[in-house]
């Protein structure tokens, strides 16, 4: 992986003094008042695949979900900014400011709530390396007497998450959507490796959020090596987990600069990707400093809430997609921590390991900053068997490698329990993995077992089976007695949309948990998610 770490929410107002006309600020606006859209209307700013996705999980559609008034954002082209794109779920646009008089014009906005500078011009210094790549010369044909496919030497990356497994059973990925959300996808549109996308149409399309006039295929080599590992097929050398999938390659990552430009970038593909109708997306990306040092993050902004990125990526799950994300590269650095948006609740947050299952010196530890266990899980990210950006396979190093093969394992999966809503699947990859029971902030939960998940199905037992009190309950303390005592329970908190706002693992606790809410959660329907050693109770509740 490595593009490591970002921004502060707290940047200030650019001063009228220090404008540059290379300067990119985001505007935000007041409300989204005489749209055209009308989310009684969605198919206007949604695919229908978005649109079902929703629906699939009960997931109402918004005014946030609503573009951005287009009105206010030619008002702004008319004052002379540059807009390279909106975002509809903070309701705003980035945009380039040549003149301190525009800058006080676009701010006196009656419109306009806020204008913050997200990219100054200086002398780079990006964190982002693209990893090496060791050419193999020599490739294992596999073992014809099996019914595997022919994995070659990227047998042990599959086979070790049991991936295999449901390639067998016919789960390639068939009818799921990944978005990669990445740097560039040097030759992707060449790269032998990469033939059956091309030759089957399953790479969906482009888009390039750094730089829209250019040819994403030219830019960074990254992307395309996460690419391969997901979606790659070279018989006898390397098999993705998902060749089969559909696959939309998104670029938000500007290789060369390392600013918190790139997390509002990053969210807008996220809702790119969401308006498209993907259903799982992978970003090898992480943030925590920056070229402008005003920008850098600390240790207490990754608390799955604070960060841009981190707020994106909370909103993109949130509308039922699975959020797969590199926990990064500093287990041997100062700074071991995980990056933004690592640190969010509600993606899966994957480690790196070696060929014999044992933790990779560099891939970043937990726990967050308010105390979550990450990763979550773990899958090879050592010697992983990836596409060479100049032909050829080869070998290279990095979480970026381990979450992309976990996303394209959650493909098959999911093409093998299509029932199951994105929580669901997440929850279902976790609880089969193989520290479960005994999780902590180096592997986390431990290396998913993915023919043991698409072969179960947690029981949810009813309501009934368990209980709340009081509900309805006001402040922030809660009891729930089960029916029988667990050496560990698992206690999540969704809100109605689907994004979760509270977890916290209880170690022996008895029949009755007594638990101490944060005040952060808000007043309406919560679905408390129990998850015991065998079973998962769901039950609703209202705070007042």
């Amino acid at each position: 992986m490595r593009k490591l770490f970002l921004l502060l929410v707290t940047l200030c107002v650019a001063s009228v003094s220090s404008i540059n006309a290379q300067s990119k600020y985001f505007v935000k606006f007041t409300d989204k008042n005489s749209s055209p859209y009308s989310i009684a209307n969605p198919t206007t700013f949604l695919s229908q695949k978005a649109i079902d996705r929703r629906a699939k999980e009960n997931i109402e559609i918004t005014e946030s979900d609503i573009p951005v008034n287009a009105t206010y954002v030619e008002q702004l082209k008319q004052l002379g900014a540059t807009v390279y794109y909106t975002l509809r779920w903070t309701n705003g646009a980035v945009v380039s400011i040549s003149s301190s008089t525009t800058l006080e014009q676009i701010q006196s906005l009656a419109f306009v709530s806020d204008v913050k500078e997200i990219y100054t011009p200086t002398k780079t210094s990006s964190k982002f390396k693209t990893p090496q790549v060791q050419k193999l010369d020599k490739v294992s044909k596999g073992n014809a007497n099996t019914q595997d496919l022919n994995y070659g030497q990227s047998a042990t990356q599959v086979k070790m998450i049991n991936c295999h497994m449901l390639h067998n059973n016919g789960y390639l990925g068939d009818g799921i959507t990944i978005a990669i959300l990445d740097a560039g996808f040097y030759n992707a549109n060449t790269h032998s490796a990469l033939d059956s996308l091309r030759t089957n149409n399953q790479i969906l399309g482009t888009k390039d959020f750094v730089n829209p006039s250019s040819n994403i295929y030219q830019e960074d080599q990254h992307g395309m090596m996460v690419l391969s590992t997901m979606g790659g097929y070279a018989d006898g050398m390397l098999i993705g987990t998902a060749p089969h999938a559909n696959f939309w390659l998104i670029r938000t990552e500007d290789a060369n600069s390392e600013q918190v430009i790139e997390e509002y970038n990053w969210q807008a593909g996220a809702e790119f990707a969401d308006s498209v109708g993907a259903d799982i997306i992978n970003t090898s990306l992480g943030y925590t400093t920056f070229d402008v040092e005003s920008q850098n993050h600390t240790y207490s902004d990754l608390d799955g809430q604070t960060t841009v990125i981190t707020q994106a990526a909370n909103m993109v799950a949130g509308r039922g997609i699975v959020v797969v994300v590199s926990a990064g590269n500093e287990g041997n650095d100062a700074w071991k921590y995980i990056s933004a948006p690592a640190d969010s609740p509600n993606v899966i947050t994957v480690g790196a390991v070696d060929a014999y299952k044992n933790k990779a010196s560099f891939s970043s530890f937990g726990p967050t900053a308010d105390g979550r266990t990450k990763p979550d899980v773990c899958a090879m990210g050592q010697n992983v068997v990836v596409a060479s950006p100049y032909g050829g396979i080869g070998t290279s190093n990095g979480t970026s490698f381990s979450a992309p093969i976990t996303a394209g394992a959650i493909a098959c999966l999911w093409q093998a329990q299509p029932t199951l809503t994105h929580s669901e699947i997440a929850n279902l990859l976790i609880t089969t993995s193989s520290n479960y029971n005994t999780p902590n902030n180096s592997i986390g939960y431990g290396i998913p077992d993915l023919y043991y998940a698409a072969t179960s199905s947690p029981k949810i037992e009813e309501d009934h089976e368990l209980r709340l009190f009081p509900n309805p309950f006001s402040g922030n303390n809660v009891t729930i007695n089960l029916p029988s005592n667990h050496s560990k329970v698992k206690v999540e908190i969704y809100e109605i949309n689907g994004v979760k706002v509270y977890e916290k693992l209880e170690n022996s606790p008895s029949n009755n948990l007594f638990l101490t809410l944060p005040s952060s959660i808000k007043q309406g329907t919560l679905i408390f998610k129990i998850t015991t050693d065998s079973k998962i109770y769901n039950i609703k509740a209202i705070k007042l």
